[in-house]
């Protein structure tokens, strides 16, 4: 295959990977991010890991990162690097956009259960949502005082909600299937915003 080399690819995954284990964890990342050149915080340390399929935080296994560089094919850092920046873009088509943000409750979900912690949900929306849901503030004020976990299908129709309904909340259905803690935070956005425009 063009660009990928499986000789290449395993020497890199070596240079990074632990002394007594395959798989890359986070001493190793943060020395191959700064050889990169990106930031640990950058979203697109995020779409790489999407792009592995990794399935531990912090951590890739040498199948991963195999798989994953042949699929991208490139076996270098400066490959490597380029194509890391071509990923991007996919945030910004709903349907790539829709897969990582599922993909990332997984990601980042304790695997002891089912549901995401709140804390943990909290910093997920905020990395993922922040330039896309103007009361993301008001839905994390909101949470805070009303919820202690986050459960899948919330989170998945969370965003759901947030394409879907109107800034000022008007068309909203609550006789529609969505979660009562979704319910419950439209009426205490109407409130907040309400309250908002009483103090302008």
């Amino acid at each position: 295959m063009r660009g990928y080399r499986e000789k290449d690819a395993t020497s890199l995954f070596n240079k990074y990977k632990e002394e007594d284990v395959d798989k890359i964890g986070l001493d190793g990342l943060e020395r191959l991010y700064r050889d990169l050149g990106i930031s640990l915080d950058d979203i697109v340390t995020l779409l790489f890991a999407w792009q592995l399929n990794a399935g531990t935080l912090c951590e890739i296994t040498k199948d991963e990162f195999l798989s994953g560089l042949r699929a991208m094919r490139v076996c270098d850092i400066r490959s490597l690097k380029s194509s890391i920046e071509n990923l991007r873009p996919l945030i910004y088509d709903q349907k790539n956009f829709r897969d990582f943000y599922l993909w990332c409750f997984d990601y980042f979900r304790d695997s002891r259960y089912k549901t995401m912690d709140l804390e943990t949900a909290k910093a997920v929306w905020t990395q993922l949502l922040k330039e896309q849901y103007s009361h993301l503030d008001l839905w994390l004020e909101f949470i805070e005082a009303n919820a202690r976990a986050i459960s899948r299908d919330t989170y998945s129709l969370f965003l759901n909600f947030t394409w879907s309904v109107a800034d000022d909340f008007s068309g909203y259905d609550d006789t529609a299937a969505w979660p009562v803690l979704i319910d419950e935070f439209v009426e205490y956005a109407r409130g907040r915003l309400a309250e908002r425009e009483e103090e302008i």
